[in-house]
């Protein structure tokens, strides 16, 4: 037989073919034609492989669509093949696969296999790039196979593990070795960049500016439960350098005494390792010399007025109670001290917060999850003690202030 249309003039309509039959012609017109005249919505015509085994297994082919051609060798060779495939054939929880495979290097690769599972690309591993087209990029995803690499936004073989490109074509991120560098890229706003990085599987940090030349700016130890913020060239295991250290940490590696929770070192000179300010003013520091600590609050006259220096001090030092106490948290340690709503009303300026304030009592809303016999608006967190505190250095002004005044008395008793 010739031709499709000789061969279904033979055979009728409905007919069954038993063996294997070829259909060839020796001009470029269509083999087989299937046409259906159907007018509803349905499908239509439909090509059906059907594999109807008194046996099935698990993994049986079920078909196989082969696209063959002669080499050079007049060697029969496939150039593309696309195969179904049954992986289970319990009844209820069926699955199959479909695998497409063509040519390459003179050998047979998977280039698309779906399953019930997942969906591969590049299923043998081949030097064979990959990418997905958006519609005016032709690199919105780009895998670079050779060089296990992955570009989004750019087809240009990415220099790291993860490269991301905006639509400036600058890169604003990489990944690599397990650093995380994300940039405004150049032209934005300068080359200022964010690093996040994890070292010996210990350490993580987040720093700015390039890697291995500016500082990193944040440092965290999961081991030993520190984080350090500050700046430091220097490795996280080091942690030396200008910052603050917060956390609890039986090591060197971020405190010299190896107990310390909050931590400021500064290197060199002497100076300020701590500042603090209202509204971008400075209001206060802690600095240190090479043997000390001072806590200065601000005193520059140009921020004072109503200044005065005519007042009673010692009938002021007079009203105060210094007492010997115990805090109830420690009950072994006897103290001098004073208590501060005693205080208030003399040096108010030494006192913070009120006489007898409570917290506020937290109660169960809708979002919260609630325990058994519990309901909402019942109290969660109950009131607790919120202290008033003192700030005993104000006191001191006062203090000079009566010696003064006691001085001046004995010198005109002692001229009397």
């Amino acid at each position: 037989m010739t031709r499709a249309s000789d061969t279904a003039r033979l055979l009728g309509a409905g007919a069954t073919i038993l063996d294997g039959t070829t259909i060839s012609t020796a001009d470029n017109d269509p083999q087989l034609i299937l046409t259906s005249t159907d007018a509803d919505g349905d499908k239509g015509p439909v090509v059906q492989f059907t594999r109807d085994s008194g046996s099935p297994a698990d993994n049986d082919t079920l078909g196989r669509v082969q696209f063959l051609f002669d080499n050079d060798a007049a060697e029969v060779t496939t150039a593309v093949q696309i195969e179904a495939q049954v992986t289970d054939v319990s009844n209820g929880s069926e699955d199959a696969s479909l695998n497409i495979v063509t040519m390459q290097a003179g050998d047979t690769s998977s280039r698309m296999k779906v399953n019930s599972s997942e969906t591969v690309f590049n299923d043998d591993s081949k030097d064979t790039d990959f990418r997905v087209e958006s519609n005016d990029k032709e690199g919105m995803i780009y895998v670079d196979a050779g060089n296990n690499r992955v570009a989004i936004g750019s087809t240009v073989p990415p220099a790291q593990s993860l490269t991301v490109v905006g639509a400036s074509g600058a890169n604003i991120g990489s990944l690599e070795n397990g650093i995380l560098a994300l940039t405004t890229g150049t032209g934005v706003i300068g080359d200022t960049r964010m690093l996040f990085g994890v070292v010996d599987d210990n350490y993580g940090w987040i720093q700015t500016g390039d890697y291995g030349v500016a500082y990193r700016t944040l440092i965290l130890n999961p081991t030993g439960g520190n984080v350090l913020v500050g700046t430091t060239n220097q490795s996280p295991a080091e942690g030396t350098g200008n910052g603050v250290r917060i956390g609890n940490n039986g090591t060197s590696q971020f405190s010299s005494n190896g107990d310390a929770g909050l931590t400021s070192n500064r290197t060199g000179d002497n100076g300020n390792v701590m500042t603090f300010r209202r509204d971008g003013t400075l209001v206060g520091t802690i600095s240190v010399t090479g043997s000390s600590t001072a806590f200065n609050t601000s005193s520059d006259y140009r921020l004072k007025e109503n200044v005065t220096y005519d007042f009673d001090a010692t009938a002021r030092l007079k009203q105060l109670k210094p007492c010997r106490f115990n805090f109830i948290a420690d009950k072994d340690t006897t103290v001098d001290g004073f208590i501060a709503h005693e205080v208030s009303d003399i040096i108010p300026e030494a006192v913070i917060g009120k006489k007898d304030a409570m917290t506020k009592e937290v109660l169960y809303v809708d979002d919260d999850e609630i325990p058994d016999g519990k309901k909402i608006g019942d109290v969660k967190e109950a009131s607790k003690i919120d202290a008033q505190g003192i700030d005993q250095s104000k006191i001191v002004p006062l203090l000079v202030k009566t010696i003064q005044e006691l001085e001046a008395r004995i010198t005109t008793l002692e001229n009397a």
